[in-house]
């Protein structure tokens, strides 16, 4: 050993859920910022707090401490919450399946081997989910779906704390729980949620943790200062068919992370973890003007910074275990050092992760003994320690989710963090440090002319552009935004930032923009741009993996960009309500086999009327969206005589009464598309109203569209209003809601353009 200085080591923590709150209601449709809460955010802390000697950073991204406060205030609504609240004896079939469906583990699940009656509940829904869920759900006696309601809370607090009354007598019983078991559940979990973001603020107050941040709602900074640098790591990316180029958003973000970080935590951030670890050299400068000190990507970054080298085609899967990059042996350890990144009149620093000791902790170390795992990264430290030839001003980063990492660990991770912490403690030729502790007692001093455009996965940009979806998000985005920033009062002028081969624009400074209802439209409709910029939606659609719930993103995307047109008091482009997954959802729509002769009466009396009917299929709310009341059953469309006939058959007459449908159609050669809104009235009177930009056709005679309900809703439009027989199909769209908000959107999207006219 060449010295007795120790080897600097800077865990980075990465605390980041998805902005899970309705852009209709500000429900939390989604509940994993709050579970993670649970084990994760204060137990990573407390346990630190264990052994004062190590230092270590957490990356907070500000739009989880904004879900993190509104739980904290105990003023929110919660979806998963709400139904684990409400009686099980008063669940109705609908709530039911969903409690079934999304309230339970997978058997296999570590959370469900870990409790017999959780197990035993886990095991029945697998063996009865062959069906519907509402068929699987009318299996569940009530005090089983009430044991579920509880397990599937109670499974995800920390195991640290279920050793501990009042959960502790819960999960010792296991069964049998009665409704006044849930009030337990709520206090400790109102008692986690509001002590989180204080054990933070005072772990840095006595110097033992370094808080950072990241861009408000977590978006892809290159690609929103410029979408064409994706390619600058991966020349063949199919880029958007127009460039989105807002630097000045990027700016933004960046400027109300630095507020929100220093309202809540009492001091500006010194590090920015950008979204991803994603950076390049348009990133630079707005890192710079906010006055951040340091920033942070993988080592893959900094192998092709070094060597121009481009990403390989198809590297894009993630951060698999002990991915090194392909690095020549004289760069294996250039990323144990951190880098100057001198731009014009300012720099800022960069440190790169260690990406196989990180992998380790994230993917592998799972399925070892927490003792041998932790042995190994301590052995593996020493190792790097030994190689050096000096370890005096290196620093060994490794930087990972803090709470996604967890999930399959023995006791949540517990026992690794403890018996790694307590070998770090004891050895002095290991030194756990913040990031800007290295940094003040080892200023940089090598430099980095460029840094390469890409991130911690695959060093590129893959992940979140490219791909068709990720395309159509991306122009459908844009689209909005133009809308958006139309409406927004016109911005003060600031000093411009540094110069680089893509100039920026500076963004003002501006308030923090309303989390709900409150505020004025712009800035309302302003925020929901800012949220859809995230990264999270573009993660979602990426060709690179596929879950049972990449459509209730795809919708949930939409739905808050449709919102941006529905508070500005604009058309909502018909796109808006197609999916932009290509793959359709389980019900698919069907054409019509032959043409129709319905009576439109508003009843169902003659069962062949609507026989030889297509059916849309429905783009079905999420999980953030069925808190709607009206329930359709089906809406069919045909052609009679050159009319578009459709019937809309509601789950019970009793809910048509009020019911607001809107009609959209295109003209198969021109694009051009006609809209038509029908409000259903008193004693089964239909209220018409029409847009038709189609020419030549003109204005249709609105006096000769039939439209009747009862027990269904039956519409035949007028001749020349859709020119049905040449009607695309596929661009065929029906909107039900009420009060001006939307409840259902069906469409034929997936049909090919076909004639639905007598043949």
């Amino acid at each position: 050993m060449h010295t007795s200085e120790p080897l600097h080591v800077a865990f980075v923590w990465h605390m980041h859920q998805p902005y899970y709150r309705s852009a209709r209601t500000g429900v939390f449709g989604m509940p994993w910022a709050r579970m993670h809460a649970l084990k994760d955010y204060l137990n990573m802390v407390e346990i630190l707090s264990d052994y004062p000697d190590l230092h270590q950073t957490f990356n907070l991204v500000p739009s989880l401490v904004e879900q993190l406060e509104d739980y904290a205030s105990g003023e929110f609504a919660d979806l998963y919450w709400n139904l684990t609240l409400k009686p099980a004896d008063e669940l109705t079939p609908t709530e039911r399946a969903f409690v079934v469906e999304r309230m339970c583990e997978r058997s296999g699940h570590p959370r469900a081997r870990a409790h017999a009656r959780y197990l035993e509940i886990a095991r029945k829904r697998e063996a009865d989910a062959s069906g519907s869920w509402e068929k699987c759900a009318e299996t569940f006696t009530v005090d089983e779906l009430r044991d579920l309601q509880i397990w599937f809370n109670l499974a995800w607090f920390d195991p640290h704390t279920l050793l501990k009354d009042p959960l502790a007598a819960l999960v010792e019983r296991g069964r049998d729980f009665t409704e006044q078991d849930k009030a337990a559940l709520a206090e400790v979990q109102a008692d986690i949620i509001s002590r989180t973001l204080p054990a933070y603020r005072d772990a840095a107050a006595r110097s033992q943790i370094e808080i950072s941040t990241s861009p408000y709602f977590h978006p892809i900074l290159p690609l929103l200062i410029n979408s064409d640098s994706a390619r600058i790591a991966a020349s063949d990316t199919v880029l958007p068919p127009r460039r989105f180029a807002h630097p000045e958003d990027a700016a933004e973000q960046i400027e109300r992370a630095v507020n929100k970080h220093q309202s809540v935590f009492g001091r500006r951030p010194l590090g920015m973890w950008c979204s991803e670890q994603a950076v390049g050299e348009d990133v630079i400068p707005f890192l710079i003007d906010a006055s951040l000190k340091w920033t942070i990507s993988d080592e893959t970054v900094l192998v092709r910074s070094l060597t121009g080298a481009a990403a390989p085609r198809g590297n894009n899967t993630g951060n698999g275990p002990f991915s090194r990059s392909s690095a020549s042996p004289g760069l294996s350890t250039s990323h144990f050092t951190p880098y100057r990144l001198p731009r014009g009149t300012g720099e800022i620093a960069i440190v790169f992760r260690d990406h196989t000791l990180s992998d380790l902790i994230g993917f592998a170390y799972q399925s070892w003994a927490s003792r041998d795992a932790a042995m190994d990264l301590l052995q593996r430290l020493r190792d790097i320690r030994s190689g050096l030839p000096s370890p005096q001003n290196a620093l060994v980063t490794i930087a990972l989710d803090g709470e996604n990492a967890w999930e399959y660990y023995p006791r949540d991770g517990r026992d690794f963090l403890q018996y790694l912490y307590e070998g770090l403690t004891a050895d002095p030729s290991l030194r756990c440090v913040t990031v800007s502790e290295h940094l003040s007692a080892s200023p940089p001093t090598r430099s980095l002319g460029w840094l390469h455009t890409g991130s911690w996965i695959g060093g590129d940009l893959r992940t979140w552009s490219g791909d068709r979806a990720h395309n159509i998000a991306w122009d459908l985005l844009l689209q909005a935004r133009e809308v958006a920033a139309a409406h927004r009062p016109p911005l003060r002028t600031h000093r411009p930032p540094l110069r680089t081969h893509h100039p920026p624009l500076r963004a003002p400074a501006t308030p923090s923009l309303p989390k709900s209802s409150s505020g004025s439209s712009a800035e309302i409709a302003w925020r929901h741009i800012l949220i859809a910029e995230g990264s999270d939606w573009f993660w979602w659609f990426g060709d690179h993996h596929r879950t049972e719930l990449d459509y209730a993103w795809d919708l949930d995307f939409r739905i808050r960009l449709q919102e941006v047109y529905r508070v500005l008091g604009e058309e909502v482009p018909t796109d808006l309500f197609l999916p932009i997954l290509e793959e359709a959802p389980p019900i698919r729509p069907a054409a019509p086999r032959d043409s129709i002769a319905p009576v439109i009466d508003g009843r169902l009396g003659d069962p062949l009327e609507w026989r030889d009917a297509g059916s849309l299929a429905a783009d079905t709310l999420s999980t953030m969206h069925r808190s709607h009341e009206t329930k359709i059953e089906e809406v069919r469309f045909g052609g009679h005589q050159g009319r578009l006939c459709l019937l809309i058959v509601p789950h019970s007459p009793a809910q048509l009464e009020g019911l607001e449908v809107e009609v959209r159609f295109s003209h198969p050669e021109t694009g051009d598309e006609a809209i038509v809104h029908l409000t259903l009235e008193q004693q089964g009177r239909v209220g018409v109203s029409w847009r038709q930009p189609m020419e030549p056709s003109g204005t249709p005679d609105q006096g000769r569209t039939e439209a009747r309900w009862e027990e269904v809703l039956e519409i035949m439009l007028p001749p020349g209003s859709a020119e049905v027989s040449t009607v695309a199909v596929s661009g065929l769209v029906v909107r039900i809601g009420r009060d001006g908000l939307t409840e259902h959107v069906y469409h034929s999207a997936g049909l090919p353009s076909t004639e639905c006219e007598e043949q």
